[in-house]
C-alpha cells in the first residue's frame, strides 16, 4: 500500500533570513518545506493542496489568500498569517479573510513549533461509538469498495450516512467520497477524482486510527499518496495510473 510522503508546509516570504528560520521550523516539524517569494507562486503551491500555508503580510499575499479562502478545494488549507504590530490593517484583514492564526511578528517565530504541532498533528477526535462494531451497511460498503465496485459503495453508502446525525457519519462520507474519487479515477476523470479526494481525505484525517473497526489511518495515508501522486501526474498523464495500486480498506468486527 502506497504511504503518504511527508506533510507540505508552503511558505510565503521575502526575507531570506526568516524563510531559512520558518524552513528551519518545518523541517523540525518532520514537514516538507517550499518557500515562494510572490504571490503566484504561492497560488500555484496551494493548488496542489499543502497541509499548510505560512503567510508573511508583507508580501503580495491578499488576492491569493482572498481567491484560497473562497473556492472549495483551498479553503479549508490551514493558513498563519503574521504582521507587525505597526499593520494592524493587515493583521485585521487577514483575520476577514478567513486566516485562521493570525500573529504579531514579534512572537511569531517564537510560536511557530507549536503552531505546526497542533496544524500537522491535530488531536483525534473521539467521535461517540467510535469503538462500535462496524454496522452492517458500512461492512456492505467496504465489500463493494474492495470489489472496486466504488459507485455501488457510493450508494450503500449515502443511506448510512444520511442517516446518521452524529459525527460519526464523517467516516461514512469520507469513505464514501474517496470511492467516487477512485471512480473518478478510473474513468480518468481528472478534476473529478481530485476534487473528490479533496473533500473525502479532511474527513478522515483525525479520527480515531481504528473507527468502528475500519483502519481510518491505513486508509488515509494510502489515499492522501494516490491524491499526491495524481496531481504530480497531471490531467495529462492520469491514465497512467496504476489502477491496481488503488487500495484496499481494512475492516474487522463485520459479522455474517
Amino acid at each position: 500500500m502506497a504511504v503518504a510522503a511527508a506533510p507540505t508546509v508552503v511558505t510565503l516570504e521575502t526575507d531570506r533570513s526568516l524563510a531559512d528560520r520558518i524552513e528551519g521550523a518545518v523541517r523540525a516539524a518532520g514537514a516538507r518545506s517550499i518557500i515562494v517569494r510572490e504571490g503566484a507562486s504561492l497560488r500555484r503551491a496551494l493548488d496542489d493542496w499543502p497541509e499548510l500555508a505560512v503567510v508573511d503580510l508583507a508580501a503580495d499575499w491578499q488576492e491569493v489568500v482572498r481567491w484560497a479562502k473562497n473556492l472549495p478545494h483551498t479553503k479549508h488549507i490551514p493558513i498563519i498569517a503574521f504582521a507587525s504590530h505597526e499593520d494592524p490593517g493587515a493583521l485585521r484583514a487577514a483575520r476577514e479573510i478567513g486566516c485562521e492564526y493570525v500573529r504579531l511578528r514579534a512572537h511569531f517565530i517564537d510560536e511557530l513549533p507549536d503552531l505546526l504541532e497542533r496544524v500537522l498533528h491535530p488531536p483525534t477526535r473521539w467521535v461517540e461509538d467510535w469503538d462500535a462494531a462496524p454496522p452492517p451497511l458500512l461492512c456492505r460498503g467496504i465489500e463493494q469498495f474492495n470489489r472496486r465496485e466504488y459507485w455501488e459503495c457510493h450508494e450503500t453508502l449515502e443511506v448510512l450516512w444520511r442517516a446518521e446525525p452524529r459525527p460519526v457519519r464523517d467516516l461514512y462520507q469520507g469513505v464514501l467520497q474517496v470511492g467516487v474519487a477512485f471512480h473518478h479515477l478510473r474513468a480518468g476523470n481528472y478534476p473529478g477524482a481530485v476534487k473528490m479526494l479533496r473533500r473525502g481525505l479532511p474527513r478522515l484525517r483525525d479520527l480515531p486510527e481504528t473507527c468502528q473497526g475500519l483502519r481510518v489511518a491505513e486508509l488515509y495515508q494510502a489515499a492522501r499518496a494516490i491524491h499526491d501522486r495524481v496531481v504530480d501526474l497531471g490531467q495529462e498523464r492520469i491514465k497512467t495510473l496504476d489502477m491496481d495500486g488503488l487500495p484496499r480498506i481494512a475492516l474487522v468486527g463485520c459479522t455474517g
